[in-house]
């Protein structure tokens, strides 16, 4: 991993591409002035997989403490993206649910960065 430094200028050219735990592909230059190299950003391209089909998104959920609050939030999170990725919960190590389609997201707009907030850093499978 490398810190990535975007100047004011350069961030009003492409900071509208940017997004929370959007994949984007950075042209720049490295700075090595300091003890940790940095990359200067010069340009950002959306990284495009070129895969139609939505992946599914895969959410381990913990099987003991989770209050009917959080599964609200939960539901409502979900609500709030809508899209066309299925979503699974995973239950433990070996119990897995599909939600219904009401629940299928767009995981691309900061819901995975909601999702770690809510349920924890490790709530996100890939």
């Amino acid at each position: 991993s490398i810190e990535v430094m975007v100047f004011p200028k350069t961030m009003t050219e492409v900071g509208h591409k940017l997004d929370d735990d959007a994949v984007v592909v950075v042209k720049g230059r490295i700075d090595k002035r300091e003890d940790a190299p940095k990359l200067v950003c010069m340009e950002v391209d959306v990284f495009d997989t070129g895969v139609d089909q939505a992946l599914p998104l895969r959410v381990q959920v913990p099987t003991s403490g989770l209050a009917i609050d959080k599964v609200e939030e939960l539901k409502s999170l979900l609500r709030d993206h809508p899209g066309d990725s299925e979503v699974y919960i995973h239950l433990g190590a070996s119990q897995v649910l599909r939600l219904p389609d009401e629940f299928c997201v767009d995981a691309r707009n900061g819901l995975v960065a909601e999702l770690r907030v809510l349920l924890g850093p490790d709530s996100v499978l890939v």
